[in-house]
């Protein structure tokens, strides 16, 4: 075996443990997330009405919990899209990599800050509110960011790279650069302003639309 292979047997390593280590942080923050959701301790022995009203509790948590994972599952089967290009990494890589798995990981966090919560009128529950809706706009402006430097680099890092733009749709990721700063900015003016919370979840929805027309126009299903 000469030095090119080996170089090249190293780089497949190296570059398989980055991977495999964005995939642990998923799994883990998916684990973290359910661990929260449990009965209080003590219920063997408690009274009918005590028990069915544990249970209840259980609901947003589980509602919770549904939708963070169907929300992670999409940023991770994109990010496997992204990872199947990749024949080498480099420090921008890294780093951006690392900043879109660091926004992931506060979906946890989001969500015990609307799912821990008594009332749904309270302020905490507003301020909760939009703290998750602002994780959600991270995570797609970080993937965004990602997937942008591996389209700019495409010569050195990728292969196959004339199917990028259509695979990781390159032109809707160039309109969330725009679009989500924005959303963004209206959910803390929102916030600012003490308005009912209902209205940051239309940001979410905006998004949502917006994503929806733009690949209908520039990716259209035969």
């Amino acid at each position: 075996m000469n030095a090119q292979e080996e170089q090249e047997i190293k780089k497949e390593f190296l570059l398989e443990r980055v991977v495999l280590f964005s995939d642990a942080v998923f799994a883990i923050i998916i684990t973290i997330m359910v661990i929260e959701i449990r009965l209080p301790e003590g219920l063997r022995e408690a009274a009918d009405h005590t028990i069915q009203h544990a249970y209840k509790e259980l609901i947003p948590k589980l509602v919770g919990y549904a939708l963070s994972f169907f929300i992670i599952a999409n940023f991770w089967m994109r990010h496997i899209k992204v990872c199947s290009f990749l024949k080498d990494y480099n420090k921008g890589f890294l780093a951006l990599n690392l900043l879109f798995l660091f926004s992931i990981s506060l979906f946890p966090f989001a969500v015990s800050l609307i799912t821990g919560v008594v009332s749904m009128h309270s302020a905490f529950y507003k301020y909760g509110v939009n703290i998750y809706i602002g994780v959600i706009l991270f995570g797609f402006f970080t993937q965004a960011l990602l997937i942008g430097y591996l389209v700019k680099h495409r010569q050195q890092l990728c292969i196959n790279n004339s199917s990028m733009d259509k695979t990781l749709q390159w032109k809707t990721q160039k309109i969330y650069f725009v679009a989500i700063p924005f959303l963004g900015l209206v959910v803390i003016l929102l916030n600012y302003y003490n308005a009912n919370y209902l209205y940051s979840m239309y940001t979410v929805a905006l998004l949502g639309v917006i994503t929806a027309i733009s690949r209908r126009r520039f990716y259209p299903s035969k």
